[in-house]
């Protein structure tokens, strides 16, 4: 059995200089419905290698995303349901249509296993790797020190994911840095079935608007499929070394502005492009100026019947009573330019609400 370390990513040169049609695969875990940018820099990989006349393979993981890929995590996630998973999975392939506007090959993994007897699983995949291998990732080693438990259905998700690119004969596989031991058990098992190894490219991980990794339990995450006026504005709100950050990891842009706020901008409305097109990211950036800088009302609002503050509230931003109960008592709602101090408060036709700087609604 060898030594996992021992088997390490190639580099990305080779890949981006192949003249041979490549396999790319790219994995998605629906433990969620919606991506955010932290998925844009593999994806961003993803599109260059697509332009470049190779075959993008997504794999969404209907299976292991049910299971919870360990990876980065301390603790053990919560099993999904089927229907939850696949649920997801739809969503999200949704997403991704709109970067990939050619096609793509697409597998749900569940399918991958619905044909595996328990003898081969054992002998074919759970015997290429020792328990002392799958208890070498780091984020096992932190949770055993920790006294936090791991679930053994966690040790096989890393053989589930490798068995993945065998079914799918994956030349390259894409995914954030966070994926390395993964990506070398995947790589183990394709030797062990007589394939050419997959080469790795990394996607660098990003930060959320708080600076922490972007993720959605830790309500931090720009997501894809926000309105582009959103995701302009939380653009802005970030602090500069995380636009810096996002500037380096999500765009090709260079010989950049030197005031903070102009470079803000300009990223702000290239991410809104990537994601949403050119003509939505010209009105992002109009709406803030207008709206946020210049402090006028947008020229589009939407119009809500209601006469609560609080369930116009929760209309505007998506969100939970007690989410917008605290977005009242922290001062982020105005009713006609005044704020909002009661949840209670009622709204007479003709009054504009606004909750946050971007979210605005006339009660009709």
């Amino acid at each position: 059995m060898k030594n996992i370390r021992s088997l390490p990513p190639l580099c990305a040169e080779e890949v981006f200089n192949s003249t041979s049609t490549l396999r790319v695969k790219l994995g998605f875990d629906p433990t969620g419905a919606r991506l955010h940018l932290g998925h844009l820099a593999p994806i961003r990989l993803a599109q260059k290698l697509a332009r470049r006349g190779h075959k993008i393979v997504i794999i969404l993981g209907t299976l292991t995303g049910r299971l919870g890929d360990p990876s980065g995590q301390d603790k053990t996630r919560p099993i999904l349901t089927e229907e939850e998973a696949l649920s997801n999975a739809e969503a999200i392939e949704e997403t991704l249509r709109k970067f990939f506007p050619e096609g793509f090959e697409v597998h749900l993994n569940h399918n991958f296993v619905s044909d595996l007897d328990i003898p081969f699983f054992l002998t074919r995949l759970a015997s290429k790797v020792s328990v002392a291998q799958m208890l070498s990732r780091d984020g096992f080693r932190n949770r055993i020190s920790k006294g936090s438990s791991i679930g053994l259905h966690e040790l096989l998700v890393p053989l589930l994911q490798g068995w993945d690119s065998v079914r799918v004969e994956a030349d390259v596989e894409i995914g954030g840095t966070d994926q390395l031991f993964n990506f070398q058990i995947a790589r183990l098992l394709q030797e062990s079935e007589g394939q050419k190894q997959q080469k790795c490219l990394f996607a660098p991980i990003v930060s959320g608007t708080d600076g922490r990794k972007a993720s959605k339990s830790l309500n931090n995450a720009i997501f894809l499929d926000e309105a582009p006026e959103e995701i302009f504005g939380k653009i802005l709100s970030v602090s500069d070394e995380v636009s810096e950050e996002l500037i380096e990891a999500l765009t090709d842009l260079r010989d950049l502005p030197p005031h903070p706020l102009d470079k803000k901008k300009l990223l702000a409305e290239d991410l809104v492009r990537q994601i949403h097109g050119g003509e939505s990211a010209k009105k992002a950036k109009a709406h803030f100026e207008s709206t946020v800088q210049k402090k006028e009302l947008p020229s589009e609002i939407d119009e809500l019947e209601a006469d609560a503050v609080l369930e116009l509230i929760i209309a505007v931003k998506s969100c939970s009573r007690s989410q917008a109960k605290r977005l009242i008592q922290g001062g982020g709602v105005r009713l006609n330019g005044e704020k909002v101090k009661d949840p209670l408060q009622k709204a007479s036709v003709g009054s504009i609400l606004q909750v946050g700087k971007r979210g605005f609604a006339r009660i009709v």
